[in-house]
């Protein structure tokens, strides 16, 4: 077996002028940066199998990137673009850096002349001049830690950080209903759907005199304490990084959003009765909503925690390091089961978008709360059209070994469950997971939530269900035994 070599790099993507933010249902500009936000690429290669690791405090995968990028790094001698698992740590304080996509689903199907006007202001950073801001960054990055590589040693550990917390809890009635975001403090709360996981992966880094460079921290929870509010912030990843950094000494951290579809860094259960109007409010997803809590002491709470299961980490790991890791790595090119609409849901669905249609007009133009209503029947029509040309998701999902760990990695926000399943059922007794890698999947929601319902759960927000995530998972489980067969 070859030695490996390691080479990282890291680099600001603060916008200095206002943004286009993504990852609420309102329409956001940043209107200041509260702290900055990076991009950190960790480059893997042993002279047969090279893996490069990019993640972005971003909300999700910046599609409209990719092409541009690709012929960027096109020039980079031995790089090899497919073998790019780009993630996100899915902070809702963000942006793509090009142009609001729900605005423009709402547009495909409603018109831009009933939705609420929109203008924005002259320095507002969007379009190609938004896009090339991110690519050349991205670009600059990726570069230097493939040619920063140098001899160096991995290791990996396991451990537990409380992070993340269901957000879909359980009412019950007639049937039990789910309310993603809901109040617990409510007479008739009864339980949150299954899903959970507190586990903290680390892979570690070391150059040739066994000093360490950097650290992968693989954690199932979105980064989404700020959440709902119009300025820039990595949100806890950023408090983290730097609660590491104090302990650790100045090295390389880069965050991998586990699996989190259900999961939130709020505790619900004892936020609830200090907010129960707000709640409601955040759950209409019409507008910014002020919680009784404090966010920036929830972020630095997050922070000691994950920072406490990485020092731990590192106490095994620095004893654990190898030199010439048994090295894999494979993408699979999948085609999963779309999720589809039946013709019955499709015209209930026409129905609706024709009634908005109908009720609205360039002098009496919806609201942000109709656009929420919305969204749903806009949602069944568009995976209607959809379905009529295809009724496939393709998708990548890269999935290596490195040493006795395996990663696997999926464009979904992944519920729990799934997750839990592929690492119960790995050869490896480590799996690391990257949810929203590589694509744009949705939700991919399980069968208890369809029965629950809620947002997260509705055809309009996943492309795949549960018979899609039953696919991912057997593939996944299949590819990952194979690199250790």
């Amino acid at each position: 077996m070859k030695a490996i070599q390691i080479g990282w790099a890291q680099i600001s993507i603060t916008p200095e002028r206002p943004l286009l933010m993504i990852g609420q249902m309102y329409h956001r500009v940043s209107e200041y940066v509260r702290d900055p936000i990076t991009a950190t690429a960790l480059a893997l290669d042993n002279g047969q199998t090279q893996a490069i690791f990019l993640s972005m405090d971003m909300t999700e995968f910046p599609a409209h990137a990719v092409a541009p990028l690709k012929k960027r790094l096109a020039q980079v001698k031995g790089l090899k673009f497919e073998y790019i698992s780009i993630g996100v740590t899915h902070t809702h304080n963000s942006s793509d850096f090009y142009s609001d996509f729900m605005r423009e689903d709402n547009e495909r199907v409603y018109g831009a002349d009933i939705l609420p006007k929109i203008e924005l202001a002259e320095d507002v950073l969007t379009g190609e001049e938004a896009q090339e801001f991110l690519v050349s960054r991205l670009a600059d990055v990726v570069t230097r830690a493939w040619e920063s590589r140098k001899p160096g040693a991995v290791s990996m550990a396991h451990d537990y950080a409380a992070v993340g917390f269901c957000r879909r809890p359980v009412f019950r009635g007639k049937t039990d209903e789910t309310v993603m975001y809901g109040d617990c403090s409510r007479e008739d709360f009864i339980r949150f759907e299954p899903g959970g996981d507190s586990s903290a992966d680390m892979l570690y880094t070391w150059d040739e005199q066994g000093e360490l460079t950097g650290i992968l921290v693989n954690i199932p929870c979105p980064s989404q304490v700020f959440a709902l509010h119009r300025f820039i912030t990595a949100d806890y990843w950023g408090f983290a990084r730097d609660e590491i950094r104090e302990r650790l000494g100045n090295v390389y951290i880069l965050p991998l959003c586990g699996a989190a579809g259900d999961l939130s860094p709020l505790d619900l259960v004892r936020i609830s009765k200090y907010n129960k109007k707000e709640l409601v409010e955040w759950g209409g997803q019409a507008k910014e909503v002020f919680r009784n809590f404090d966010m920036t002491r929830v972020c630095q709470e997050i922070a000691e925690r994950i920072a406490d299961a990485v020092a731990r980490g590192y106490q095994r790991a620095r004893n654990e390091m190898e030199q010439t890791p048994v090295f894999g790595h494979e993408v699979l090119e999948l085609k999963l089961p779309l999720r589809l609409v039946t013709r019955e849901e499709y015209e209930i669905a026409a129905r609706e978008v024709a009634r908005f249609k109908s009720t609205f007009s360039s002098e009496h133009r919806m609201t942000e709360e109709d656009v929420v209503k919305a969204f749903e029947p806009q949602g069944d029509v568009l995976r209607w059209e959809q379905q009529q040309v295809s009724c496939e998701f393709d998708c990548a999902c890269h999935v290596l070994r490195i040493g006795n760990a395996g990663i696997a990695t999926n464009p979904f926000e992944l519920f729990t469950e799934y997750a839990l399943r592929m690492k119960a059922r790995v050869i490896p007794e480590q799996l690391f997971i990257g949810q929203l890698s590589n694509g744009v999947g949705g939700y991919l929601p399980t069968e208890s939530a369809l029965a629950g319902g809620s947002y997260s759960s509705k055809s309009a927000s996943s492309f795949c269900g549960p018979e899609g995530g039953d696919a991912l998972v057997e593939k996944t489980i299949e590819a990952v035994n194979r690199l250790f067969s």
